[in-house]
C-alpha cells in the first residue's frame, strides 16, 4: 500500500509537470524578426542587426537563430559586420522558456548585392582644358536611387558635393579626377569610380592664324586663300570664329581652316580668328592681312631714247609690271615669238637680227597679265665714226683768251648721244659735253694745246674715235722794255737806246711805244735817241698788237736827262789818323747824280794819261800799305762814249805800324782764365771764363773761339754760356781785335766737356732689406758714377715734392736710427751744385714691420696664490713659428742669467712691488720682439686675497642664513590669521620707491647686541632688521685703514 501511494504520487507529479509544461508551450506567441536598418537590399561592406522580438513577457527567453538549415549564435540580435554574399538567404528564430518553445519566426529574407561602382564621365567632352573653363562631369550609379550623394575628387581631395550626379568644375585644376556615390541614409559609399586625368593648360589658349600658300604676300583677283586656326595645346572640340575688320558679325564652322575662293580686292583687310566651345571662348589670334589687288597692267618701256641702234650696242627695255611686285616672271616676244628670258628687264647685245616688234607680258604662279604696248627696234649693219673740225678753220696758231670751237658730227640717224673729247695720249675722256656734239674752248691756254680727237657714246656703247685735230695754243706774249744801258738817267748828249721785246718772238706782232702815255711815231721794236737831252725825261712803256689781241702793256721805264755833267766826290778810308802799315786803304771814287755804268779811273800825282787803277767799281783798295803809297790821288768816271771831269785830289800819309802797345817788343799773348769751377759738366750747366793780359784801350773788342770756329755774338772779355748742351763741348781760346781788323795772337785752350745726359743719382741701401723692424737702423747712400765733384745731395719720402728737412746737404747718405712706422715708404735722392740740379733717383720703398708683441702672463693659479711661496711668470711672444730666448727684466734693470720663459720670484714683499718685464730675442730678424708692459705681483696677489677672503665670507655668510631660516622655521610662534610670509629683502623697485632708502637717515631703527640667541619676529608694525647707515660708513673706514696699514698693498675695486 505504500508503495503504491508513492507511486500514485511520482505519476501525478510527472502529469502535473507534462502539463505545466504543455501550458507552457502552448503560451509562447510566434516571434517576429525586426531588421535594422529595414531594407530591401543589403550592399556588402554594410552593417545589419536583425532582432527576434516576442510580444508580451520577453525575461528569461532563449533566442534561436536558423539561415536556412544552418544554426546561428544564440542572441536575442544577431549582427551582421560588414555584409557579403554569404549572408544572403531566409533567417527565422523562436525562442524557449522553461519547457515551452515557440514557433518558428516567419522567414526574413535577405539579398546582400554588391556596392554599385560610380561610373564619372566628362560631359562637356573634353579632359584637357584651359584655366577659365568650366568642366562639366556627370557621376553614375547604377541602379539610379535619389538615395544617393555625389562627392568628386581631385588627386584624393574632396572638390564638390551635390545631390545629383552633374557637376559643374569652375576653376579646374590640374590632377585625377574621381566620384563616388554615399548613401543618404545608411552611410555606406559605392566603390570609387575610374580615375580621370584632367589636365589644365598654364595659360589661356591663343590661337595662331596663318595663310595656305604661306609664302605669298599679295594675292591677285580670283586666286584662292584658306586661312588656318590652329591651337598649339591638344584639345578638341573647338568651334572656329572667324572675323574680318569692319565686320561685326564672325564666320563660324567647325573647321580649323577657311576658304576665300575666287578673292577680289573687296576681301582686302585685317583677319583674326577666335575659338570657342561650350561658352568659353579663347583670346583673339593675331591679325593677318591679306592684300588682294587687281592683275597688274605690263607697259614696255625702252630704256634709251632711241630704238636705232649700232651693232654691239645694247638693247635695253623694261617690262614694266604696274603696280610693281618682285613676285611676276616677265616674258618678251619679238613678233609674236617667245624669247628665252624671264627677267623683266631686257638687255642684249645688238645685231642684225634683233630688229624687229617686240611686246612682253607678266605671269604669277596660275595667273597672266594683257600683253604691253609694241615697240618697233632697228640695228644698223655697222659702228659709226665722226668727223671732227674746227672754228674757225684758217688759224693755225691760237693765243691766250681766244676762243676754238671744235664740233664732232654723226652722218648716220641716231639720237641720244653723248660726246665724249679726248686729248693727248689720255685714254680716258677729258670733256664730256653731254648731247652737245660742239666743244668750245673759251679764253683758251697753252695747257689747252695739243691734239684732240672725239668719240660718241650712249647706254655703254662707244663709236670709234675720229681722225686727231692738232691745236697750236700759245700765251700771249710778254713785252719787255729792255733798256739797252744798264741805267736810266743820263747826261746832255749821251744816246738812250730801248728795246720793246715780245716773247715768244714772232713777225707777225707789230710794236707800239709811249711815252707818258702818248704813243710815239714809231712802228720798230727798236727805238734809239741820239743826244739825249731833258725833253727826253719820261715814263716808257710798250706793246704787241695781233687781229684783235694785245699784249699786256710793258714794265714801265723811267728816263731822267740831267741839264748838266755829274759831279765827282773823293773820299778815304779809314778816316782817322794815322794809318798803320799793313792796314787796307779804301779810296772810293762817288757820282753825286749817277752810281750805274760808269769806269772808273784812279791818278796819282800829275800824271792824268796813265791810270794807277782802272775798275768798274769806284772803290780802289790798297792792300797792307807802305810807305810807297804816299802821294795825291784823284779820279775820272766813263761809259760808253761819254767821259766826265776830273775829280779833287786827296792826299795820304802812311805810318808805320808793329803792333806794339805801350812798351811791349813783342805782341801780348791773351791769358784764358776759367771762372766756372768744373771742366766737365752737364745739360743745362752754367759755364764761365775770362780773356785777361791785354791792357785795354779804344777800338778793340774780344773774340772768341771753340774748335777753332769763330763764336758769333761774343765780343767782351768775359764768355758767359748759361746753359750748356753737348755741342758746347770743345777747346775754348780768345783773341783781341781792333776794329781796322787788327788782330793779337791766341791765347792758350781751356777744355770744356759736357756730358750726354742729365746726372742721375744712384740710391742704395743698406742692409738691402726690403722689410725693416721697428727700431733697426737703415742707411741710404746717394752716388753719383759720372767723374763729378762738389755735389750736394737732397732726400725725399713718400713725395718727391717734399724734401726731407733738417738733414746735412754735404752728406751722401741719410740714416734712419730707429726705423718707426712713420718711414714706412718710398725715398728718394737729388743731387745739386750750384743752381744745377739732377734727375731724381731711383726708388727705394720699404716697409716698417712692427716687432712681436710679448706679454708678461701669471701662471700661478688663483687657488695656489694663497698656498706657495714663489709666483711663475710667463714671458709670451705673439710670433710662435720662432723659437724664442728670453731677456727678463725688473724695474727695468736686465736680470742676469735669466733667459727662460718661464721666471720664478719668491713672495717676498720686495718682489710683489717690483715691476717685472721682457722680451725675446733670437739670433734672426727680427732679432728681439716688443719690450712687454710692466708687471706687478703685487696688485693681481692682493686683488686674489681679497676675492678669496670675499668668497670665502659670502660662502659663511650664506650658510648662517640658511640656518638661522630654518632655526626660525622652527621657532616662530604661528599667527592666528594665515598670512603670507613677507619677503626679507626689498626688490630694485621698491628700494627706488621707497624715500628712507639712500637718505641721511638710519637704514635701520636700532642696533642691539645680545649674548642670547638671535630670533628675529616681525610684526605688521616692525621694519625689517638691518645694519644702519653709520655703522656702514665705520665698518668701511676701519676696512680701510686696515688695508693701508698691512704691507702698504694697492687695493682696487670690485
Amino acid at each position: 500500500m505504500a508503495c503504491q501511494e508513492k507511486l500514485l504520487i511520482t505519476v501525478t507529479t510527472v502529469l502535473v509537470c507534462l502539463m505545466q509544461e504543455s501550458k507552457t508551450e502552448g503560451n509562447i506567441p510566434k516571434p517576429q524578426i525586426k531588421q535594422s536598418p529595414h531594407v530591401n537590399v543589403v550592399y556588402e561592406t554594410e552593417n545589419m542587426t536583425l532582432e527576434c522580438s516576442v510580444q508580451g513577457d520577453s525575461s528569461d527567453l532563449e533566442y534561436i537563430w536558423q539561415k536556412g538549415n544552418e544554426h546561428l549564435p544564440d542572441s536575442p540580435t544577431y549582427i551582421i559586420l560588414s555584409a557579403d554574399q554569404s549572408h544572403s538567404g531566409d533567417y527565422r528564430c523562436k525562442v524557449n522558456k522553461a519547457n515551452d518553445t515557440s514557433d518558428l519566426s516567419d522567414p526574413l529574407s535577405l539579398s546582400v548585392v554588391e556596392l554599385p561602382i560610380a561610373n564619372l564621365t566628362v560631359v562637356s567632352g573634353w579632359t584637357k582644358v584651359f584655366p577659365a573653363e568650366v568642366v562639366k562631369v556627370r557621376c553614375d550609379i547604377q541602379p539610379a536611387s535619389s538615395d544617393w550623394t555625389y562627392q568628386w575628387h581631385r588627386d584624393g581631395q574632396e572638390i564638390g558635393r551635390a545631390d545629383d550626379g552633374s557637376y559643374s568644375i569652375t576653376s579646374p585644376q590640374t590632377g585625377l579626377h574621381t566620384c563616388v556615390g554615399l548613401h543618404k541614409q545608411r552611410g555606406v559609399k559605392t566603390n570609387t569610380s575610374e580615375e580621370i586625368n584632367l589636365e589644365v593648360f598654364k595659360d589661356s589658349p591663343k590661337p595662331q592664324l596663318t595663310q595656305e600658300p604661306a609664302s605669298v604676300s599679295v594675292f591677285y583677283t580670283n586666286e584662292t586663300v584658306t586661312l588656318k586656326c590652329n591651337i598649339t595645346e591638344d584639345s578638341e572640340g573647338w568651334t572656329y570664329l572667324w572675323y574680318k575688320v569692319q565686320e561685326k558679325n564672325p564666320i563660324t564652322n567647325n573647321k580649323s581652316h577657311y576658304t576665300l575662293s575666287s578673292v577680289t580686292p573687296v576681301n582686302n583687310g585685317s583677319y583674326w580668328c577666335q575659338v570657342e566651345r561650350a561658352g568659353f571662348k579663347s583670346e583673339d589670334s593675331a591679325s593677318l592681312t591679306l592684300v588682294i589687288k587687281d592683275l597688274p597692267q605690263t607697259k614696255l618701256v625702252m630704256q634709251t631714247k632711241w630704238t636705232k641702234f649700232f651693232p654691239s650696242e645694247v638693247v635695253n627695255m623694261t617690262c614694266d609690271i604696274q603696280p610693281p611686285s618682285l613676285d611676276w616672271i616677265c616674258k618678251y616676244y619679238r613678233d609674236d615669238q617667245e624669247l628665252q628670258t624671264s627677267d623683266c628687264m631686257l638687255n642684249q647685245s645688238a645685231n642684225t637680227e634683233d630688229s624687229g616688234v617686240y611686246k612682253c607680258i607678266g605671269t604669277l604662279r596660275s595667273l597672266q597679265t594683257q600683253p604691253s604696248n609694241p615697240i618697233g627696234v632697228h640695228v644698223y649693219g655697222g659702228r659709226p665714226k665722226p668727223q671732227l673740225t674746227q672754228e674757225p678753220a684758217s688759224v693755225s696758231v691760237f693765243y691766250t683768251n681766244e676762243s676754238v670751237t671744235l664740233k664732232c658730227n654723226i652722218t648716220e640717224d641716231s639720237e641720244g648721244w653723248t660726246y665724249l673729247w679726248y686729248k693727248g695720249k689720255d685714254k680716258n675722256p677729258t670733256t664730256n659735253t653731254g648731247s652737245q656734239s660742239q666743244l668750245t674752248l673759251s679764253s683758251v691756254a697753252p695747257a689747252d694745246g695739243g691734239s684732240y680727237w672725239c668719240q660718241v657714246e650712249r647706254a655703254g656703247f662707244e663709236s670709234e674715235h675720229s681722225d686727231s685735230l692738232s691745236l697750236m695754243i700759245k700765251d700771249l706774249p710778254q713785252t719787255t722794255l729792255v733798256m739797252q744801258s744798264k741805267w736810266t738817267k743820263f747826261f746832255p748828249s749821251e744816246v738812250v737806246k730801248m728795246k720793246c721785246d715780245i716773247q715768244p718772238p714772232s713777225p707777225d706782232w707789230i710794236c707800239k711805244y709811249y711815252r707818258d702815255d702818248q704813243e710815239l711815231q714809231t712802228s720798230n721794236c727798236m727805238l734809239n735817241l741820239q743826244s739825249a737831252n731833258t725833253g727826253d725825261s719820261g715814263v716808257y712803256k710798250c706793246i704787241g698788237t695781233l687781229r684783235c689781241l694785245q699784249t699786256q702793256p710793258s714794265n714801265p721805264i723811267g728816263v731822267h736827262v740831267y741839264a748838266h755833267l755829274p759831279m765827282l766826290l773823293l773820299s778815304v778810308d779809314p778816316t782817322e789818323p794815322p794809318i798803320y802799315t799793313k792796314e787796307n786803304v779804301t779810296l772810293t771814287c762817288s757820282v753825286q747824280e749817277e752810281q750805274e755804268g760808269w769806269t772808273y779811273m784812279w791818278y796819282k800825282g800829275s800824271d792824268q794819261k796813265t791810270p794807277v787803277n782802272q775798275a768798274s767799281e769806284r772803290v780802289f783798295t790798297i792792300s797792307s800799305v807802305q810807305r810807297s803809297h804816299n802821294g795825291e790821288y784823284k779820279c775820272q768816271v766813263k761809259r760808253e762814249n761819254f767821259s766826265s771831269g776830273y775829280s779833287d785830289s786827296h792826299g795820304l800819309t802812311i805810318e808805320v805800324f808793329y803792333l806794339s802797345f805801350v812798351s811791349y817788343a813783342e805782341p801780348p799773348v791773351p791769358k784764358l782764365e776759367r771762372l766756372s769751377k768744373w771742366a766737365k759738366v752737364f745739360p743745362t750747366e752754367k759755364v764761365s771764363m775770362k780773356c785777361n793780359g791785354i791792357p785795354s784801350s779804344s777800338g778793340w773788342t774780344y773774340r772768341w773761339y771753340r774748335k777753332q770756329q769763330p763764336l758769333h755774338g761774343q765780343n767782351t772779355d768775359t764768355l758767359l754760356i748759361s746753359s750748356v748742351a753737348t755741342e758746347y763741348t770743345g777747346e775754348y781760346t780768345c783773341q783781341r781785335v781792333h776794329k781796322r781788323h787788327v788782330e793779337t795772337v791766341v791765347s792758350d785752350s781751356i777744355s770744356i766737356y759736357v756730358y750726354d745726359h742729365k746726372a742721375v743719382p744712384t740710391l742704395s741701401q743698406h742692409p738691402n732689406y726690403t722689410s725693416v723692424y721697428v727700431e733697426e737702423q737703415v742707411t741710404f747712400m746717394c752716388e753719383v758714377k759720372i767723374d763729378s765733384t762738389d755735389w750736394e745731395y737732397q732726400w725725399f719720402q713718400s713725395n718727391p715734392q717734399e724734401q726731407i728737412r733738417d738733414v746735412d746737404p754735404r752728406n751722401a747718405t741719410y740714416t734712419i736710427q730707429s726705423a718707426s712706422v712713420k718711414d714706412d715708404g718710398a725715398f728718394w735722392c737729388k743731387t745739386k751744385r750750384g743752381a744745377y740740379e739732377s734727375e731724381l733717383s731711383t726708388v727705394i720703398e720699404i716697409k716698417i714691420l712692427a716687432r712681436p708683441t710679448t706679454v708678461v702672463n701669471l701662471e700661478t693659479g688663483w687657488a695656489d696664490i694663497l698656498s706657495v711661496d714663489s709666483l711663475t711668470l710667463l714671458c709670451e711672444v705673439d710670433n710662435t713659428s720662432i723659437t724664442w730666448n728670453y731677456t727678463w727684466y725688473k724695474d727695468d734693470e736686465e736680470m742676469a742669467n735669466e733667459t727662460q720663459k718661464a721666471l720664478h720670484i719668491k713672495a717676498t714683499k720686495e718682489n710683489y712691488q717690483s715691476k717685472y718685464s721682457c722680451k725675446g730675442i733670437q739670433s734672426n730678424r727680427p732679432t728681439y720682439s716688443k719690450h712687454s708692459e710692466a708687471f706687478i705681483a703685487n696688485n693681481i696677489v692682493l686683488k686674489r686675497q681679497i676675492l678669496l677672503s670675499i668668497s670665502g665670507c659670502l660662502v659663511v655668510g650664506f650658510v648662517l642664513i640658511v640656518l638661522g631660516c630654518v632655526y626660525l622655521k622652527f621657532t616662530r610662534k604661528p599667527d592666528k590669521e594665515s598670512k603670507p610670509e613677507p619677503d626679507l629683502f626689498f626688490t630694485m623697485a621698491e628700494l627706488k620707491s621707497r624715500g628712507d632708502i639712500g637718505s641721511n637717515t638710519d637704514l635701520c631703527p636700532a642696533e642691539t647686541s645680545t649674548d642670547e640667541p638671535l630670533t628675529i619676529e616681525k610684526t605688521e608694525s616692525e621694519d625689517p632688521p638691518c645694519l644702519s647707515e653709520g655703522v656702514l660708513k665705520e665698518e668701511l673706514a676701519e676696512e680701510n685703514h686696515n688695508e693701508e696699514e698691512s704691507d702698504e698693498l694697492t687695493t682696487f675695486k670690485v
